[in-house]
């Protein structure tokens, strides 16, 4: 028993010091397995609510850096209640379309008066938004941008499992090595005691088994 427990210590030691050497969120999977975590989402502003002027029968754009799989949020409200299209490309495409070549559109929307959109880079680098005027007149529009990021918050007994392992660890350590002590205390009681003298049924003297004389009142053994 005493091994089971020093072993379990050790081990639960081992596990407490790799835990906090990788981290808490080393942990996340685990613990939103079992109910100890708590998906939280928060917004970020990217751009802030922006006046944009765009001349007739042309286009202007914004750009931003996008982080890949982080889910952004765009508003675009037009003044007077005009249209105007809106197109969200990459860098690379965005150059491809300045030139009139064919390109990816990650997003497009051709007909806009006022509109939400969302769009979940799948690379990250430069985004660009444009907005393309194919009107007479001159369009105002008020665009903004936010990303939205979720992240896991570990409950308390999982933020800190590392060190209650650890801590959890130092006890059983201990015990098994107390419980090894008094097993080895209580064989030794057990032992019968041996002796190679005789005591004096006179005086109580101890002596070597070879003496006929007490060493303490000289009478005789006999």
């Amino acid at each position: 028993m005493r091994k089971v427990i020093l072993n379990i210590g050790l081990l639960l030691v081992v596990i407490g010091a790799f835990v906090l050497s990788q981290g808490p969120q080393f942990l996340v999977p685990i613990s939103e397995s079992v109910g100890l975590a708590t998906n939280v989402q928060t917004v970020e502003t990217v751009i802030s609510p922006t006046l944009i002027t765009v001349a007739p029968s042309n286009y202007t754009f914004v750009d931003a850096d996008l982080k890949a799989g982080t889910q952004v949020n765009g508003f675009v409200t037009v003044g007077d209640d005009k249209e105007i299209a809106v197109y969200v490309m990459d860098e690379g495409n965005f150059s491809e379309w300045q030139k009139g070549h064919p390109s990816t559109i990650a997003l497009a929307k051709p007909y806009v008066v006022s509109s939400n959109f969302t769009l979940t880079p799948t690379t990250a680098g430069t985004y660009f938004f444009v907005f393309d005027n194919q009107d007479t007149t001159r369009r105002a529009v008020i665009f903004s941008l936010s990303a939205v990021q979720s992240h896991s918050v570990l409950d308390p007994v999982a933020e800190y499992a590392g060190y209650e392992s650890i801590v959890i660890g130092v006890l059983f350590t201990t015990l098994g090595l107390k419980t090894g002590k008094k097993k080895r205390r209580s064989i030794e009681s057990e032992k019968p005691r041996t002796t190679n003298g005789w005591s004096c049924k006179y005086c109580a003297a101890e002596n070597t088994s070879g003496a006929v004389f007490c060493s303490g009142c000289s009478r005789s053994r006999e």
